[in-house]
């Protein structure tokens, strides 16, 4: 018959289907631990590259800054100023394509 073709369709609709109901129900620990900021635990929406090469949320690493007078927080011999953040663009990227996708990581 003609319809033969509709059916393996069907099935890999379903078989996604399925996939991506099961992806909302995954728990934070698996998200990828290089979206979430080392400052707030959170994920980050404003991610900027710092002098030593590593990203945090914008507030939280001025913050981090302002109170350990221009040193940074994990790095006690590195000192600069907020105006040596970068916007961290591929990792912002990332970040927002991955919460389109997983729409539940947003209450991690």
């Amino acid at each position: 018959g003609g319809g033969d073709g509709e059916l393996p369709q069907k099935r890999i609709a379903a078989v996604n289907k399925l996939v991506s109901n099961g992806r909302v129900r995954r728990r934070r620990e698996e998200v990828p631990p290089g979206i979430i900021c080392r400052l707030s635990g959170q994920i980050m929406v404003d991610p900027v590259l710092v002098p030593g090469g590593q990203s945090y949320e914008r507030r939280e690493i001025e913050k981090a800054l302002e109170d350990n007078g221009g040193h940074d927080p994990f790095k006690a011999d590195l000192r600069y100023t907020a105006e040596a953040l970068e916007v961290n663009l591929s990792l912002k990227r990332f970040i927002d394509d991955y919460l389109a996708e997983h729409p539940w990581a947003y209450g991690a």
